[in-house]
């Protein structure tokens, strides 16, 4: 019997997944944040020191900082097939474009089906094993680890040393980015990733403001106005052909 024709994945597909994946991300920023807080932390400085000079329209606006560094880490090589891993540079040469997507439609769909902690623990040497290890290094620095743990020297153990509520957290998280990219490197072509820089002139088509924005201002000039500006990105985008998901930006007050 001839085999029926995979359905085409459409971007309704990948926004769900990437829903899914931003709701876990927001649940680990919660937590960090409140174990911060707990350990001293003043989350404005923090804020302050992330991104200079960002007047937030309300005082707890500042987690939005926190968020961005989580999410803008977390997808961070996301443009690459090995997600940042050291074979990028020679990771798709030979590989035929439906090898690729069947690949990584096989491997997401495996992926979506494992426990992320049991995987961790079976094959530490796999790639989401060295993804998991690549991200944790690259969002919780020293200042951060030396504060939630007591011990500044554990940077150089295993990053299963850290094994806790928050540890756990993370790996869901991770989890859930690692099944998104390989989902994304399903499609033809692989979903795009963008971002947009402060002072960016807002724009409803690629970009979604966490807050309301503020109604445009007249300009001195006839007939122009003054759109808002982006502060930073919380969350970034994507493009899947023609489709934009738009990015989550935090505006200038």
């Amino acid at each position: 019997m001839p085999r029926t024709p995979r359905p085409p994945l459409s971007a309704s597909v990948f926004d769900s997944v990437l829903r899914d994946a931003l709701r876990v991300a927001h649940r680990f920023t919660r937590a960090l944040a409140e174990l911060l807080r707990c350990a001293g932390w003043d989350l404005a400085d923090a804020a302050a020191a992330a991104y200079p000079g960002i007047a937030y329209s309300k005082h707890g606006h500042c987690r939005y900082a926190l968020l961005s560094r989580v999410c803008l880490s977390m997808f961070d090589g996301f443009d690459s097939y090995q997600f940042g891993g050291t074979s990028d540079a020679s990771a798709l040469e030979g590989i035929e474009l439906a090898v690729r997507r069947n690949e990584s439609l096989q491997q997401f769909i495996a992926h979506s089906d494992a426990d992320p902690m049991e995987l961790m623990s079976s094959s530490p040497d796999c790639e989401f094993s060295q993804f998991c290890d690549r991200k944790y290094k690259q969002l919780i620095h020293p200042g951060i680890e030396s504060s939630l743990f007591g011990n500044p020297d554990c940077r150089a153990l295993p990053v299963m040393a850290t094994a806790g509520p928050l540890y756990e957290l993370f790996i869901t998280m991770a989890s859930s980015i690692w099944t998104l990219h390989r989902l994304a490197w399903a499609y033809d072509p692989a979903v795009g990733i963008f971002q947009v820089s402060r002072g960016t002139e807002y724009s409803s088509v690629y970009m979604e403001s966490i807050v309301r924005p503020k109604a445009f201002s007249a300009s001195k000039e006839v007939g122009k106005t003054v759109r808002p500006k982006v502060g930073f990105t919380v969350v970034p985008g994507f493009r899947l052909g023609g489709t934009v998901i738009q990015c989550r930006v935090y505006l200038e007050s």
